[in-house]
């Protein structure tokens, strides 16, 4: 079996479907291939489909010269635009054999489906779906469904970290920042049965980096200018074989 691992997509929808495409999951008119529909390949999302990481982002999202969040016009645009991707991976995954894609649920998708207050990324504040527009009902419920986290042939999946409450995002969430466990020199999965954890959330440069005493992997890339990455998994009765893949570092110094 192989596993494909993508971190945090932040509205790019381009980014995703090129790592569909790299795996040989989808093709140029974002369909399943025989590949994809065979049981053959697990794809796992780690989270955070929804909100542009930046202003520069978001303008690049809707087509505007400099994105403001506070013009109904431009929120509405990068709502609609947003609705239209999650609901293009939602065909997608409708077409696949049960199981075979599994979206974790990420603390920007969950801010997208509660009450919680926008949450700010930098200089930006993310309003969709917060002011006079709600996500739409087959959105809302989909989104609602996904999974806090996955696990698959002892290898454990989920948006921040392997604590629960890692990947509970409530008010404490963000006044405790649940992402410092990844500082510490203690390996947080000894007294778990996972051999291994793959995460997102916490934006890395370069790549990939480890955590947990080499037993974490943190995957979280893709929503820094034309960088991507995915992690492939190949498992067998002996181990994991594990590639990581794309473009994950790309950065111009002038003179």
């Amino acid at each position: 079996m192989q596993i494909v691992a993508i971190g945090d997509i932040h509205a790019q929808e381009f980014k995703f479907w090129r790592i569909l495409r790299e795996t040989g999951l989808s093709d140029r008119n974002r369909k399943p291939t025989e590949r994809a529909l065979s049981g053959g390949v697990r794809v796992v999302l780690l989270g955070d489909l929804v909100h542009a990481k930046s202003r520069e982002r978001y303008s690049e999202l809707i087509g505007v010269s400099e994105y403001d969040e506070y013009d109904p016009e431009h929120l509405r645009r990068a709502e609609t635009v947003q609705e239209r991707f999650l609901r293009e991976v939602k065909e997608f995954q409708d077409q696949l054999p049960a199981g075979t894609m599994v979206i974790l649920m990420g603390n920007h998708d969950f801010n997208a489906v509660t009450e919680q207050g926008p949450l700010r990324t930098d200089d930006v504040t993310h309003l969709e779906w917060k002011e006079s527009a709600s996500l739409p009902e087959d959105l809302f419920d989909w989104i609602s469904s996904w999974q806090r986290e996955y696990t698959f042939e002892e290898i454990h999946f989920a948006h921040v970290g392997p604590r629960p409450e890692h990947n509970t995002y409530d008010q404490d969430f963000y006044l405790e920042n649940r992402r410092r466990w990844l500082q510490q020199d203690k390996d947080f999965l000894s007294d778990t049965p996972w051999r291994l954890g793959v995460y997102g959330h916490t934006p890395v440069r370069g790549g990939l980096n480890l955590a947990s005493q080499g037993r974490a992997i943190l995957l979280d890339n893709n929503g820094f200018r034309d960088e991507y990455s995915y992690l492939l998994i190949d498992t067998d009765e002996d181990g994991y074989r594990m590639r990581l893949q794309g473009l994950y570092f790309d950065e111009y110094v002038p003179r």
